[in-house]
């Protein structure tokens, strides 16, 4: 098992976009949650289409969900080396409750049903 690198910082830096309110979130404002927030926010921003929320972990992989419509949302966790991400869609529920089970590394997340999409 993966430790914390920060073992007294569990959590992670996250950066979304709601455009119900125009709040932009950018990973270099350095905004840090914990496993409560995370799913606070994910279920506040991850409600209308073309949102969305990401996290990034203490070694560098990066999480992130786009609302499609009101039954799905887009998972991405991109990889640069391969020139694309590795994407799924499901519900806000079920992407809920595999954070909830997350550890420090998001590499380690098994996501059913992820398939490589190449970046255009």
């Amino acid at each position: 098992m993966v430790r914390w690198p920060e073992p007294d910082r569990p959590g992670f830096v996250a950066f979304h976009c709601d455009h119900r309110d125009g709040s932009l979130g950018r990973p270099e404002d350095g905004a840090y949650f914990d496993f409560p927030k995370v799913i606070q926010y994910m279920r506040e921003v991850l409600t209308a289409p073309g949102n969305y929320f990401g996290l990034i972990d203490q070694f560098g992989v990066t999480l992130q969900f786009m609302v499609n419509d009101a039954e799905s949302v887009r998972v991405e966790i991109p990889d640069p080396a391969r020139k694309g991400s590795m994407t799924t869609d499901a519900s806000l529920e079920d992407l809920i409750a595999l954070i909830s089970g997350a550890g420090p590394s998001l590499a380690e997340l098994v996501v059913p049903g992820l398939v490589f999409e190449p970046w255009e």
